[in-house]
């Protein structure tokens, strides 16, 4: 199947089959480039773990995303993505939409002195993107080298197709350097072939490494690693809110961890696990120095459970609070000859705890929604004990979006029941920032609720889509008035409820708040209106819900060119959504 046709399926499920499917697609992430003056010398080495891209090892890879996907099968701590976005979000618009892709470059390597040495090779390891759309038969990963007359020659190149589909294990390559590449200024560079319009045709790449007095046979590493470390605590959440603490243990989780031996020899470790918060002067070892038992076979992968953290020991009348996470393992690795084995030993992450849940860790590494007007897409929580809803926060990505409208925030008890929440609202399109906002009329739930969204258009509108975590049994969409569970996609929507002490007078149901309405006169008018007092940002929108005109920062608007009828003003003023009716005669 062609990618043309495979993109038109794409927007035709999206349109026409909306009540079974929802869409996913890759989210942006930043990184820039580096062009080094010198060039650098054997080895070479690099397994990413570090969570940053190493500007002294790479000349090109602004394109260039890296992933700490707790699924995947990896040698060790994070991977390299290819795909077909950049690292703006944006396709690369190749004709056709197909074509070369992502790109990841070298620096320059000196070989010079290597000429006549048939000992220098190069191994790494690949495999197709579990967490990402597969690459078809037609398209490619590939490996070139420069050789002396500085033109690329390929050396390496594997396709896709699902018989090729080899699951989470990475395949480990090596090649050997021949002479025509021993020059001063040698690079390699990895590129990816396919559909460039979206995230699709998704590879990954680990642990790169080069040397002399190696053979086709050197597959061993006298290296002990972390191939994924703890985020979650929790058995659904990966944040609570602080003042829910008390009511929790019994739903933290004991912490997984993944170690790989990636010597052909049996190998000791020992590991250890420490907590900590600095704002409540709290560190304590989960576990410390505790051996591995039986010791690590040859080439062997091992899943660790730890024991659980006593989650209710950190609660506290502060409004928030950083739980420090740091799981290393003591195995005799090395770092030398530019060859640092210890990066790949310890992980360090910090989970903030304040005011909300959340079922994703913050990066949306994809997004996912719906594209129909009226459509709801929802998320079912359940809170440890009864409190205020008081804020909504959405990540919205920017991923080349058409959607131009608002939004109406809902929330429900149960979603066959009435709405509790039904409060339009604007987008603000950002990869890291997200959309929080304020509740006109805060509402008290306890147990099982949902919140969400309605969309008032019928372009695709993306919420960030979390990949390390999966909640994708909690989603529910509204389509053609119809409510289905969500049997698609994986991962954890970027939506989460917000609790806290407000400025509103309470019910059980709803809340009302005291405010000075904002007033639009004269009303009717012949198209010149003015507001009582400066508004933030505001739409014009026609009876049939067309979006007219955009405005900001106004006490006034011009309307006199609008032809004669009823229109509906949406703006806001010091957070606070307002709705009015407008006659033009």
């Amino acid at each position: 199947m062609s990618k043309i046709n495979k993109i038109i399926i794409l927007i035709l499920i999206s349109k026409s089959l909306f009540g079974q499917e929802l869409i996913s697609i890759k989210s942006n992430e930043q990184y820039s480039s580096h062009q080094s003056t010198d060039s650098i010398r054997l080895p070479f080495f690099d397994d990413f773990s570090v969570n940053i891209i190493d500007n002294g090892k790479w000349s090109f890879f602004e394109n260039i995303s890296l992933k700490d996907y707790s699924n995947n099968n990896a040698p060790s701590l994070n991977i390299v993505e290819f795909d077909g976005l950049n690292s703006n979000g944006n396709s690369y618009n190749h004709p056709n939409g197909y074509g070369e892709a992502d790109v990841l470059i070298s620096d320059i390597i000196n070989m010079k002195n290597y000429d006549s040495n048939q000992t220098v090779f190069m191994s790494f390891y690949w495999n197709f993107n579990i967490n990402g759309e597969y690459p078809d038969y037609q398209d490619s990963i590939k490996l070139e080298f420069m050789n002396k007359q500085n033109e690329w020659e390929l050396v390496w190149y594997k396709t896709g197709g699902a018989e090729n589909f080899i699951g989470n294990d990475f395949i480990f390559e090596i090649l050997k350097i021949t002479t025509q590449f021993m020059h001063e200024n040698f690079q390699f560079k990895f590129s990816n072939i396919g559909n460039s319009e979206g995230p699709f045709d998704s590879w990954v790449l680990d642990y790169i490494y080069i040397d002399s007095n190696r053979n086709e046979n050197d597959s061993t590493f006298l290296d002990r690693t972390l191939s994924f470390t703890p985020k979650k605590i929790f058995k659904d959440y990966f944040s609570i809110p602080i003042k829910h603490f008390s009511l929790s243990d019994e739903i933290t989780d004991s912490l997984v961890i993944k170690v790989k031996n990636l010597d052909k020899n049996i190998q000791p470790i020992n590991y250890s696990y420490l907590v900590s918060s600095d704002e409540l002067s709290i560190s304590e070892f989960i576990e410390k120095d505790k051996p591995l038992s039986p010791i690590l076979n040859g080439f062997e992968s091992r899943v660790i459970k730890n024991k659980k953290i006593n989650i209710s020991d950190y609660n506290s009348d502060l409004d928030s609070i950083n739980i420090n996470l740091k799981f290393f393992i003591t195995s005799g690795d090395s770092s030398l000859n530019n060859i640092n084995y210890l990066n790949n030993d310890t992980s360090y992450y910090k989970v903030d705890f304040s005011n909300y849940y959340s079922y994703d860790d913050g990066s949306g590494e994809y997004a996912a929604g719906l594209n129909q007007k009226n459509s709801e897409l929802i998320l079912e929580y359940k809170t440890l004990k009864k409190d205020t809803l008081t804020h909504i926060s959405i990540l919205f990505p920017n991923t080349n979006n058409q959607y131009n409208g608002n939004i109406n925030l809902v929330a429900y008890n149960s979603y066959k029941e009435e709405k509790i929440l039904n409060q339009p609202e604007f987008i603000s399109f950002d990869n890291k920032k997200f959309n929080v906002y304020k509740l006109n009329n805060p509402v008290i739930v306890e147990d099982t609720f949902y919140i969400g969204f309605k969309q008032n258009e019928n372009n695709f509108l993306p919420v960030g889509l979390d990949k390390n975590n999966n909640s994708s049994d909690k989603i529910f969409f509204k389509v053609d008035g119809q409510w289905n569970k969500n049997q698609v996609i994986k991962g954890s929507l970027i939506i989460r409820p917000i609790f806290g002490k407000t400025d509103y007078i309470i019910t059980q149901v709803n809340e009302k708040r005291i405010y000075r309405d904002v007033l639009i006169y004269p009303n009717p008018s012949n198209g010149i209106i003015f507001f009582s007092e400066s508004i933030d940002e505001g739409l014009i929108i026609d009876l049939y819900g067309r979006i007219i005109d955009r405005f900001k920062k106004s006490n006034q608007l011009n309307l006199t060119t609008y032809p004669e009828g009823i229109y509906i003003i949406l703006f806001s003023k010091d957070s606070i959504i307002y709705k009015k009716k407008i006659i033009i005669k």
